[in-house]
């Protein structure tokens, strides 16, 4: 009897021993694993932020933290390698701590800027051909800012076209865009606003031209604000204030058309067939007003009896020409 419980004794202990061994070489060569990472960070400018990555079967693996931007269209950049910092900002610091086969690499931001949204990326290098890896985003609250490469100062449409007003902003959280007109005019669409990123305008008319702001806003700081100036081209449109004027002889007469046109129309006089020009009895003028008005004068000196009759105003730009005709008569 005292045999038998000897000989169970040692299988038991023999059996102990093994599965320790067999425990200790499963452990020898497990592959490391990233077992935690902090979840998304929101942060406002200033603030700081920990990311906290967590390793199991660390051993001698290299293990870093490299940035990119959110849609990965930029090269990384490497954060910290191993327990040493890449970076030689005084806001990093990379705290490191291991216990038996685990470890915990803690990357610290202070004074948190814009630039630092992005990416953040652990790594462990298995070989020279493979990692393992896991990211949490760091966004970073801060006010909107329209883009420059994204709209135009100017936009030159004919009358009929269609238009497109396009404005993009960035910011956290994403900001909201929206449009109105100089004054508070109606927009086109209807409305005195409109929210999009692009204002669609079809059909255009000269009405439609002028000043257009588009506003990027999110809450955080201030709005950001441009302006688009919408160009409409059209042919002359003239109107004759007084189509008959009557003057008695040797007394001086104006008479007038009021052209309205854009781009700027060229402006010629007519009687009877001949141009008109600068000189001897007749002085012309030219009178810009806003809208794209031009008022054409033509002073007339010591009327006499040859000036009496049929005027032509004639107006011609890139799109069209109009002409409209009054009559000089003798009271």
């Amino acid at each position: 009897m005292w045999l038998l419980r000897m000989n169970l004794l040692l299988i038991i202990t023999l059996l102990s021993v093994a599965l320790t061994l067999s425990n200790a070489q499963q452990a020898s060569t497990a592959s490391p694993s990233i077992v935690f990472i902090s979840p998304e960070q929101i942060k406002d400018i200033g603030e700081q932020v920990t990311l906290n990555c967590s390793i199991a079967n660390v051993k001698n693996y290299i293990v870093g933290w490299q940035k990119s931007n959110r849609d990965r269209t930029k090269e990384s950049n490497i954060i910290s390698l191993g327990v040493q910092l890449a970076v030689t900002e005084d806001r990093f610091r990379l705290n490191f701590t291991k216990e038996n086969n685990a470890a915990n690499y803690v990357l610290e931001i202070h004074d948190i800027v814009n630039t630092d949204a992005g990416l953040y990326e652990c790594q462990i290098q298995v070989n020279s051909t493979s990692k393992i890896t896991k990211t949490v985003e760091l966004q970073v609250r801060h006010p909107p800012m329209l883009l420059e490469n994204q709209h135009t100062n100017t936009l030159t449409k004919a009358e009929g076209e269609d238009a497109q007003l396009v404005c993009r902003a960035e910011g956290y959280p994403r900001p909201t865009i929206s449009w109105r007109r100089e004054y508070n005019a109606i927009l086109p669409i209807g409305g005195q606003t409109f929210t999009g990123n692009e204002l669609r305008l079809n059909g255009l008319r000269r009405e439609d031209r002028g000043t257009y702001y588009c506003t990027a806003d999110n809450g955080v700081g201030r709005a950001d604000t441009k302006t688009i100036t919408l160009e409409v081209e059209f042919a002359p449109v003239i109107r004759v204030p007084r189509p008959k004027v009557a003057q008695a002889l040797d007394y001086d007469i104006d008479v007038e058309c009021v052209v309205q046109a854009f781009p700027a129309p060229a402006i010629s006089w007519y009687r009877d067939g001949k141009q008109i020009h600068n000189g001897g009895s007749y002085s012309i003028s030219q009178i810009g007003s806003p809208d794209d008005v031009t008022t054409s004068v033509v002073k007339i000196h010591s009327v006499a009896a040859e000036h009496y009759g049929d005027y032509v105003c004639k107006a011609t730009n890139k799109v069209g020409q109009a002409e409209a005709r009054l009559n000089l008569f003798g009271k």
